[in-house]
């Protein structure tokens, strides 16, 4: 043991230590500008598409927000006329805008198209749920009603006229009947959602065989030239896979993401080729991106899933699979750029059986940003749903039944705010998300890292993203010992064009620490952050780009 008088100098030397790797840790360069530009994605067709009075408010708080895009659903099936008839009216041309022009499903899709395009939101078209019953095999149901979906072998012809009329409709130059100015141009088409999931297309497997890949299969080599022939410019995404083979949550059955993406690229499962029944005369599969819905339900969004799924913890397996084909060329090149187009935590603050508190759900949407931005080919991340849908509706449901597990369909808690519009803690973590993780615990960094209160301190990775900016600015990374003192300034530096940054700080191991950012904005004012903890990614490693 040392006196007394030798352990306050020890202490003071171990204060100046500490401060001076505070300061030299302040003045490490962030890592290079990121060249790719990282697109934020938010789908809401309740507010886009069925709430023509909530729409201006819903386009404010996505310009709010920082939002890029604006994923919205064109629904076949209520933009088609006589969607429940076993053939198209005579007197309907499907390949002309024009035949859609008295849609109240269309011009409910025109309308978004052009609040987005107004607000300087540019907007994902995304082909789903049902087509009309006259180009499926779905038998007429007893009573047609709305809700009735037709997706068994839906005519890959009828769907890529359909895609290439949207894309001529959006395509910048196109008038509809008594408009006085053309639509806007649409940048992003997919091709339908999540056809690897039995919900939207039929049949998924005959046999054992992924058949709904040969499905996409064929779609991408027609719809794709049909949407280039009308827009040429237009990034046309194929995939558009939900994460997993089943949705429990939605009583679907499927096939695995990575097992839907061999077949489709026509190779087994060690990579080697097809060259039979379907995948005979096998070419190049066109494409200008991967999409790819996320969600991890479960779990945090480093933690990897069962083989062949693709949550936002398989990003480097779902990766690592699209370079390999890309390479074999059975993908085209741009394949490998993924779009994550769906992602998002579901919360129980009013639906207690779900898995994530409000304040857990705002820290694990950021921490699955931070693992997509470490993915160097993923160009988009998303959230689905702005706001929570149809929570009252269960809530009333289970109330009636006594039954606190019953979910009414559709019911997502997903969103950044609840059904009633009231923000949750992610709204404003998505605007401003920051992750702060710890890097290394090396015995050598032991006596630097000592903070001046006594605690062991390690480095950690302050990650963070000033969403509304879309050109560099400045940032100062703050922590707080929590309970123990004011917020500290410890790093300074400036985002890439994306408002991204990322810095290595020392934080206390053994004591609680709060982090946050203050970011300078546009009008030159000083907003900060939301506050997190540091926290320990196993298994995610150093950062690598």
């Amino acid at each position: 043991m040392c006196g007394a008088p030798k352990c306050r100098a020890w202490s003071r030397v171990r204060a100046l230590v500490f401060a001076a790797f505070a300061v030299a840790l302040a003045f490490v360069p962030a890592p290079p500008a990121s060249a790719r530009t990282i697109h934020t994605v938010i789908e809401d067709d309740e507010l886009a598409l069925f709430s023509p009075g909530r729409l201006p408010a819903f386009i404010r708080t996505l310009k709010w927000l920082g939002v890029d895009e604006l994923r919205v659903s064109a629904e076949w099936k209520i933009e088609a006329p006589d969607p429940d008839a076993g053939s198209p009216p005579p007197y309907f041309d499907p390949a002309n805008p024009r035949s859609y022009d008295a849609s109240l499903g269309m011009e409910a899709l025109d309308r978004a198209v052009r609040a987005a395009s107004a607000a300087g939101i540019g907007v994902i078209v995304d082909p789903a749920f049902s087509a009309p019953r006259w180009a499926t095999s779905d038998p007429l149901p007893r009573i047609p009603t709305g809700a009735t979906l037709y997706d068994d072998n839906i005519n890959v012809r009828e769907l890529a006229t359909w895609e290439g009329m949207l894309a001529e409709r959006y395509s910048g130059h196109y008038t509809p009947r008594g408009a006085a100015r053309p639509l806007p141009r649409v940048g992003t088409f997919t091709l339908w959602n999540e056809p690897n999931q039995s919900g939207f297309l039929g049949p998924q497997y005959q046999g054992t065989e992924p058949v709904s890949a040969d499905w996409e299969r064929a779609l991408i080599r027609a719809a794709y030239p049909a949407i280039k022939r009308a827009s040429p410019e237009a990034t046309v995404l194929i995939g558009n896979t939900s994460p997993t083979g089943a949705s429990q949550q939605e009583g679907n059955l499927g096939v695995p993401p990575l097992t839907f993406i061999r077949r489709l690229a026509c190779v087994n499962a060690a990579l080697r080729p097809i060259d039979t029944g379907s995948c005979a005369r096998f070419t190049t599969l066109p494409a200008d991106g991967y999409s790819q819905h996320t969600y991890e339900y479960q779990a945090a969004p480093w933690v990897q899933s069962a083989q062949n799924e693709a949550e936002i913890g398989d990003l480097r397996r779902l990766q690592a699979l699209l370079d390999r084909l890309v390479a074999m060329h059975r993908l085209a090149p741009r394949a490998a750029q993924v779009w994550i187009t769906e992602q998002g935590y579901q919360s129980n603050g009013q639906l207690s059986n779900q898995p994530w508190s409000q304040a857990k759900q705002a820290q694990l949407n950021a921490e699955a940003e931070y693992v997509a931005w470490r993915d160097g080919q993923a160009v988009s991340f998303a959230q689905f749903l702005l706001r929570d849908t149809l929570t009252s509706e269960t809530i009333a449901l289970r109330h009636r039944t006594h039954d606190p597990n019953l979910t009414v369909g559709g019911t997502w808690t997903t969103g950044l705010e609840r059904e009633d519009g009231s923000p949750k803690p992610a709204l404003a973590m998505f605007r401003t998300p920051v992750v702060a993780r710890f890097l290394s615990s090396a015995p050598s960094a032991g006596w630097f890292f000592s903070s001046p209160l006594g605690a062991r301190a390690e480095l950690a990775q302050v990650w963070g993203r000033a969403r509304p900016m879309h050109t560099p600015t400045m940032i100062i990374v703050q922590t707080r010992t929590v309970g123990l003192g004011a917020w500290r300034s410890v790093s300074q530096t400036v985002t890439d064009g994306n408002g991204i940054f990322a810095v290595t700080v020392a934080a206390n191991a053994g004591l609680p620490v709060a982090v946050r950012f203050l970011w300078l904005d546009g009008g030159g004012r000083w907003e900060a952050s939301p506050a997190t903890s540091v926290v320990r990614m196993s298994g995610l490693g150093h950062p690598h780009r």
